[in-house]
């Protein structure tokens, strides 16, 4: 059973030594509720992460989140909520504590401990110089970044030269925010910045079964004459009419992996189809990405990525069941249906997704590729 202590603000903001003292009092009164029922407290800490909102509404749902993640993740949390547009507000700082009932009667294992940053207005700008100095030294330090973003944004700027990794969800992100996130993963200006994005880890089932077909030797000649490739969407929720994050992510990905060049000036918009030719030795592949209906999908997924061979009647496809259920794979060689792979789609909570993120420590050197290539063909 999951619980959370009661919130304490702290009376003097800015003094770190002081929300310190009001941290180790707080654990301490927890271990003497523990003692009183005989049981036991343990304070766990592996790693910092700083968590960024725009809006104090959502610290509900991030709390919740945070309960759910330190039982696999112990960690101090520094969650960073801003009211840019809202009143002339001081940073103020309130700490609590999580824990999980341990295994043995009246016991309590804790894992967590939070400390939330609340501004408005001008004192916004103020963020940074009060949550840096509250992290723990010698811990790996996450930022989740929960909004759109910009290098250009000066609060961001300052946050990622704090961290070690930067996590992000871009399945809303608009393409010319992706640019934004392309150009980050390859700018020293931030020092050695990692990033992990949510919605790429999405992407690896879809991954694993397109490239599943190239295992199979009797499809190489087919896949080496590719002549169209076809990817469909649902649009993202807040981003209806743009090409969605995933697709491009899945354009980039097939464009580094198999050497496709985008032709230059080759874009060609027709209604929600977006038409780009790529080149690889010569030879030409049409790539189209489509928006459409679907129903049992969320907004912002992948619907279906098709190869077309120049052999007659050859294609692979990869695409999400009617039921929206699962993803499965169908190679037509010649005309004849072969048979394919069926893989659950896996509807993981925002903390399952975090704390895979959490465990990766190394830059991702094939989703900046994809990033690029992707961000390139929209030029």
């Amino acid at each position: 059973m999951l619980s959370s202590s009661e919130q304490i603000k702290v009376s003097k903001t800015l003094d770190v030594e002081s929300v310190e003292r009001q941290i180790a009092g707080l654990w301490v009164k927890t271990a003497g509720v523990s003692s009183q029922q005989q049981g036991a407290v343990m304070r766990a800490r592996v790693a910092n992460l700083m968590i960024f909102t725009r809006t104090a509404a959502k610290l509900e749902d991030i709390n919740s989140t945070l309960i759910e993640l330190s039982t696999a993740h112990p960690c101090r949390a520094l969650v960073v909520a801003s009211e840019r547009d809202g009143v002339e507000r001081d940073i103020e700082i309130y700490i609590s504590s999580g824990c999980h009932q341990g295994v043995s009667a009246g016991t309590k294992s804790v894992f967590c401990e939070a400390i939330t940053l609340i501004a408005g207005g001008k004192f916004v700008e103020e963020l940074p110089s009060a949550t840096l100095p509250l992290l723990i030294p010698d811990l790996p330090v996450f930022l989740w970044w929960t909004d759109s973003m910009s290098s250009h944004d000066n609060l961001f700027a300052k946050l990622c030269r704090g961290a070690d990794r930067l996590i992000i969800d871009s399945v809303d992100f608009v393409p010319a925010i992706m640019d934004s996130v392309a150009q980050l993963a390859f700018n020293r200006n931030h020092g050695p910045l990692g990033i992990s994005d949510i919605n790429w880890a999405r992407l690896t089932s879809w991954r694993a079964l397109l490239a599943s077909f190239y295992d199979v030797p009797q499809y190489r000649p087919a896949l080496e004459q590719l002549s169209a490739v076809e990817i469909d969407y649902v649009s993202a929720e807040s981003a209806s009419g743009e090409i969605a994050s995933q697709a491009l992510l899945m354009a980039g990905w097939l464009a580094s992996r198999l050497k496709w060049e985008p032709v230059l000036k080759s874009r060609e918009t027709n209604k929600e189809v977006l038409r780009i030719k790529l080149n690889k030795k010569g030879r030409q592949i049409d790539l189209k990405l489509r928006s459409v209906e679907r129903s049992t999908m969320r907004p912002g997924r992948l619907a279906r990525v098709e190869f077309k061979s120049e052999s007659e009647g050859t294609s692979f496809s990869v695409a999400r069941s009617a039921s929206g259920h699962h993803i499965e794979s169908h190679a037509n060689v010649g005309a004849k249906i072969q048979p394919g792979q069926l893989l659950p789609v896996r509807n993981r909570s925002t903390a399952q997704l975090l704390g895979r993120e959490m465990e990766i420590l190394t830059n991702d050197d094939i989703y900046a590729e994809a990033l690029e290539l992707g961000a390139a063909m929209l030029k």
